[in-house]
């Protein structure tokens, strides 16, 4: 269990104050008129009224001694429930203030630092606070943005009952909680369209239980006489020969575009939010399917070789991952193409791009091997700009002059990766993950 939903207990720091810095702004008027109307009454030699006079000046005075050394004796105990949640989603946190002292305070204010992204900041008073008391306050957050979050610290800020003297501390405990990208469910792939080797020609997982199960063929004119099975041979009566099929481990590479220049609309529902949910459904996908994975950005490699264990562990750290994944202002994804091109890009490749150039295109259709597959989800991206790239005067498109036929970049990225028997298919703003996922199902026949 992570430590994101840790309760977390601890008592409000004392800050240092200047002199008179705990007075409010009531408690500084009321001194000067305290001051000013000791000043008439002495001049005109109005004693009973001096005595009000000093009154307005020792009342704020005192408030402020009674409230800068009260023994705040306050505990907090915090937690938000749950701490991971997808995109969207809502969450619960949970404030448990707790006062032990022999002495009563006043009115307390407190506040809870709570991001923007999650909504806002929750505030309650109490007022004549007893000697024991017990206040738990719950509120709500929600999920607006993906990332990596922290609520708090608590602020407690204690005033007399006129508001004439004030004190703020500050708990130091916090709450860390993750917003990951939606997952969708997609639909299996058909086998043409899932893989490079389907039917008899896919290989399959050999050795893993013990040489006597060994995939075996009856003997056929011209095989090798190396590959005979003998012990198939003597059991069944007849020639055997192993079958030619290597031990099958599927493997498959993710790609994903996160260069600034390269998506379009604001954070939340913009393009590259887009593009990280569906490289989160896809990487879930195939690893549900008993799929290794590698996953790359436009900076290199995102690490999962160090998660140990089931596939369900992976699946964890590759969703936290992508979780904290931002745009980077990086021209080119040749640092990421580098690095997979020096890989093996396994039986299948999925990338997911924004805006590409003729040039940038070649270089990713290059990383696909012979007998891997390649599916690439291409993204309108301008379909998520506020405005689009079309000309109101005009109607030409992308510079296009008047009476030109207009030139769509993002076709001729499609069809120069075509051309390299890579499947794909263009998403816009109004596509969800699955139904743009399932449409790749549909290119039967592009190899």
């Amino acid at each position: 269990m992570s430590g994101l939903n840790r309760a977390t207990r601890a008592n409000p720091a004392n800050p240092r104050y200047g002199l008179f810095s705990p007075l409010t702004l009531r408690g500084r008027v009321t001194i000067l008129l305290g001051l000013a109307l000791t000043l008439v009454c002495a001049l005109t030699d109005q004693r009973d009224i001096l005595v009000v006079g000093l009154a307005l000046v020792l009342v704020p005075l005192v408030a402020m001694v009674v409230v800068r050394n009260s023994r705040l004796q306050l505990s907090l105990e915090r937690r938000v429930t749950p701490n991971e949640v997808a995109l969207g989603e809502s969450m619960t946190g949970q404030l448990m203030v707790t006062h032990r002292s022999r002495f009563p305070v006043g009115v307390v204010l407190l506040e809870d630092e709570v991001p923007p992204q999650l909504g806002a900041r929750p505030r309650f008073v109490v007022d004549e606070v007893s000697q024991d008391w017990q206040r738990t306050v719950r509120h709500r957050l929600q999920g607006h943005y993906r990332g990596r979050f922290h609520t708090g610290p608590l602020r407690v800020q204690l005033t007399d009952p006129f508001g004439l003297a004030t004190v703020e501390r500050s708990f130091t405990g916090t709450s860390e909680l993750l917003v990951t990208p939606q997952v969708h469910v997609l639909e299996a792939l058909p086998s043409s369209a899932a893989g490079g080797q389907t039917g008899d020609n896919r290989p399959h997982r050999i050795g893993v239980t013990g040489h006597d199960d060994v995939l075996v063929r009856e003997y056929r004119q011209g095989d090798d006489v190396r590959r005979i099975h003998w012990r198939s041979t003597a059991r069944r009566g007849e020639m055997m020969v192993r079958r030619e099929e290597q031990a099958w481990d599927p493997s498959m590479t993710l790609l994903l575009d996160n260069r600034s220049g390269a998506h379009a609309g604001d954070a939340r529902h913009g393009s590259f939010e887009w593009a990280v949910s569906m490289a989160a459904s896809v990487g879930d996908h195939f690893l549900t399917d008993g799929f290794s994975i590698e996953l790359f950005h436009g900076q290199g490699r995102l690490d999962l070789a160090h998660v140990s264990g089931q596939r369900e562990a992976v699946r964890h750290v590759m969703v936290r991952e992508l979780a904290e994944i931002t745009v980077r202002p990086q021209p080119s994804l040749a640092p990421a193409l580098a690095e997979l091109q020096a890989d093996a890009a396994g039986q299948m490749v999925v990338a997911i791009l924004g805006r590409l150039s003729p040039a940038e295109a070649a270089a990713v259709a290059r990383v696909r091997r012979d007998r891997a597959q390649g599916i690439a989800i291409l993204l309108d991206v301008d379909t998520w700009a506020v405005s689009g790239p079309h000309d109101p005067a005009t109607g030409a498109v992308n510079g296009a002059g008047p009476g030109t036929v207009p030139v769509d970049p993002q076709e001729v990225v499609a069809e120069i990766l075509r051309a390299q028997r890579w499947r794909v298919i263009r998403a816009c703003a109004d596509d969800s993950v699955p139904a743009a996922w399932t449409r790749i199902g549909l290119l039967q026949g592009v190899r």
